[in-house]
């Protein structure tokens, strides 16, 4: 029996969720795919001279959270960082209530502080960081993370980490509030337009699921909220990112799916036995809900994404593959952690000692975020604060700078996290991308020639990223055999500077050395 609410009921919930989101931890500013998806909001908000750089104008494919971003930069980019703690800590909330509905789930605060501690351990930073020193693997992570290296929240603010909503969209249909449902999934596309497959498998799973229970007026506006809702995002998006050319649409889906992303795209990149443990993972989440409201909306929109999953691999469709639709175990992941925790503390009621333990295990958890925020024992970047000063300190208007890039040539099978582990450069045969110069462009505010981490969506300005990548690649491999021809088409391409490694300097006539560290040596274009 649920115990009566105090008049503060409140404050427990709270202190709960912020006690998950300290021991989850999140990244500094700028790390990962931070530096793809903050650009076209920092350059809006008037970061550095990133208003002049070429990627910071092509087609924004968020424009919603962009200009979310572009807001806390006219105050200050720190405001991003109170802003993920507040998803970490809907998160949790959304997992909390979910669970508040499955059948025979008691509700006492015993039992909340125990499944807290259950569920923000398999979260929390210092137990990631602990399985990385023991075993070499970040293996808790697949207990939070779904397939092809996708995931719900992730390190820190970015797009996909709204997909927190459709966890609140899940829960809010569990305890029958279908229309605010409807309105959340639709919202999750109108952020970030990654979710549109799986959002609207999972409306038309709630409205499959009110037809059934004979709610047809009901599922018609449910249908009609959500139309309303994603209309706007989805006209946008056909509108900026819809070629007419059949050829150059093609090309760029390849050079999206096989070049770019592949670890998320091709399956045999990111299948292997730990994505089938994750499989019957979500398998038995599964199992405990179909006796709430929430079980059809789930088990259609994963039904009809295993069908277009096993349609992808079938054909080999990069049309298919950018849509991911194995994508929906980035819900079905947590939803079964969240679940399963649940159901083992039903089934064994904790006494006064249970919930004591449960408390202390918490506080190490949280004490084990601060620890590893503090020492800085995750999130770790190269280090090119040197280069980064100098670049901010010099970069005018009208620089472009050319860095010493590379496109990937993994091939390994596998899914991994590394955000515990120290930042070396990719390593052939593997999934990784070289995180050397990630941070360039919003670390110093300097406009960037091109890089392999950030890049466009449209069409045609896919095929131009690859044209200035394999142009950057020529240049470092080539530039010796003819300095003349590379040194007019740096001109030609709007290059004002070269930044290469230390350890290989460019002794070409047409360079001049404008600052040298013991990383890296900054070419000034002659």
């Amino acid at each position: 029996m649920a115990e009566p609410k105090p008049s503060r009921w409140w404050l427990e919930p709270l202190v709960l969720a912020a006690a998950f989101a300290v021991a989850h931890t999140q990244s500094p500013l700028y790390f990962s795919n931070q530096n793809q998806y903050l650009l076209h909001g920092a350059a809006w908000g008037g970061h550095g001279h990133l208003a002049h750089d070429w990627l910071a104008n092509t087609r924004d494919p968020t424009p919603l959270f962009s200009a979310l971003v572009a807001c806390a930069y006219r105050v200050h980019e720190w405001l991003l960082q109170p802003a993920f703690f507040a998803l970490l800590m809907g998160y949790f909330l959304a997992a909390r209530w979910l669970v508040a509905a499955l059948p025979g789930a008691a509700d006492t605060r015993a039992q909340r502080v125990v499944f807290a501690a259950l569920f923000t351990a398999a979260h929390a930073a210092i137990v990631r960081w602990a399985s990385f020193q023991l075993t070499g693997g970040d293996y808790p992570w697949l207990l939070q993370a779904g397939l092809a290296a996708q995931y719900l929240i992730g390190p820190g603010l970015q797009p996909s980490a709204f997909g927190v909503l459709l966890l609140v969209a899940v829960a809010a249909f569990a305890h029958g509030r279908a229309y605010l449902a409807a309105a959340l999934v639709a919202l999750t596309v109108a952020i970030h337009g990654t979710y549109a497959l799986h959002a609207a498998l999972l409306t038309v799973g709630i409205m499959t699921a009110l037809a059934l229970r004979g709610e047809w007026r009901k599922a018609a506006f449910v249908g009609l909220i959500a139309l309303a809702v994603v209309a706007p995002a989805v006209g946008y998006n056909v509108r900026s990112f819809t070629e007419n050319d059949p050829y150059s649409a093609a090309e760029a889906r390849r050079i999206l799916a096989q070049v770019r992303i592949p670890h998320h795209s091709v399956p045999a990149r990111w299948f292997d036995w730990l994505a089938g443990v994750q499989l019957v993972w979500m398998a038995a989440g599964l199992v405990p809900l179909r006796r709430t409201r929430a079980v059809v909306p789930l088990a259609v929109a994963t039904g009809a994404c295993a069908l277009l999953t096993a349609v992808q691999l079938a054909t080999r469709s990069n049309a298919l593959a950018l849509m991911f639709p194995w994508r929906i175990s980035v819900l079905l992941v947590p939803v079964a952690t969240a679940v399963i925790a649940a159901k083992v503390v039903a089934w064994r009621p904790p006494g006064r000692w249970g919930v004591r333990l449960a408390l202390g295990l918490l506080i190490a958890l949280v004490a084990g975020g601060v620890v590893v925020t503090a020492y800085k024992l995750g999130y770790r970047m190269v280090d090119e604060t040197e280069l980064y000063t100098h670049v901010r300190a010099t970069a005018k208007p009208g620089n472009v700078y050319l860095l010493p890039v590379q496109f990937t040539s993994g091939s390994g099978r596998g899914a991994v996290s590394n955000t515990f582990a120290p930042p070396p450069r990719a390593k052939p045969g593997t999934n990784q991308i070289p995180v050397d110069l990630q941070r360039f462009r919003l670390a110093t505010g300097a406009c960037a020639y091109v890089d392999f981490k950030s890049v466009p969506y449209a069409p045609a300005e896919v095929l131009e990223w690859h044209r200035r990548m394999t142009r950057a690649v020529d240049f470092y491999a080539n530039w010796v055999h003819n300095p003349d021809y590379y040194h007019k088409r740096l001109k030609t391409e709007g290059v004002t500077h070269v930044v290469a490694p230390a350890t290989k300097p460019i002794a070409a006539g047409f360079l001049e050395v404008e600052h040298i560290d013991p990383a890296y040596i900054v070419y000034k274009v002659k």
